[in-house]
């Protein structure tokens, strides 16, 4: 798919085109997933961050700036809501009998974690918080504010001080470090 031909299917998209919108899942979802999965160690967890990362990305696409690649937007909520995962775990304990019905069946699963995944999860939060912490402090800011407090680009800016290139720029670094410090 050309460039020019993912312009033409975003703009289908939010002209509510469902064939749009499954085209650009079917292209996204399997690099989204596994971009996720190496942040989410349950596969599970991993499916429905991803599902939820489509979700939020065509409620907000009309917020999307068809200057910047549609993928890096994409991987950002993706990151985000992975971020935003582990807060919620972090920050809530699980329920001793977490029991939802599967799609209204009779058929029903527990979802809580052991306490192995919760140890899991929690060690895997503060991997990424200490890997922030160890960034040159040019970036760490950058990192907190974006990936922790969850501030958009033109907020970095006006709190740092900073062009917004600098800015964009600086993030596009971190992730990179942080992939590296992750992968090792």
């Amino acid at each position: 798919m050309t460039h020019n031909e993912e312009k033409l299917l975003i703009k289908e998209a939010l002209e509510n085109n469902q064939s749009a919108c499954s085209r650009l899942v079917e292209k996204y979802r399997e690099p989204v997933q596994t971009f996720i999965l190496g942040i989410i160690p349950q596969a599970q967890d991993a499916e429905d961050i991803c599902q939820e990362t489509f979700d939020k990305a065509f409620r907000n696409l009309a917020t999307y700036n068809s200057r910047w690649a549609f993928s890096t937007w994409l991987f950002t909520i993706a990151q985000n809501t992975s971020l935003d995962y582990y807060r919620k775990k972090k920050s809530t304990p699980p329920p001793l009998n977490n029991l939802d019905c599967l799609d209204g069946d009779s058929e029903i699963i527990d979802h809580a974690q052991s306490p192995e995944e919760n140890l899991i999860t929690n060690q895997t939060f503060d991997k990424l918080i200490n890997a922030i912490k160890a960034l040159d402090p040019k970036y760490r800011k950058v990192a907190e504010l974006r990936f922790i407090q969850e501030f958009a680009y033109e907020e970095i800016a006006r709190e740092l001080s900073l062009p917004i290139n600098t800015v964009k720029t600086r993030i596009n670094r971190v992730k990179k470090l942080l992939n590296n410090i992750w992968k090792s």
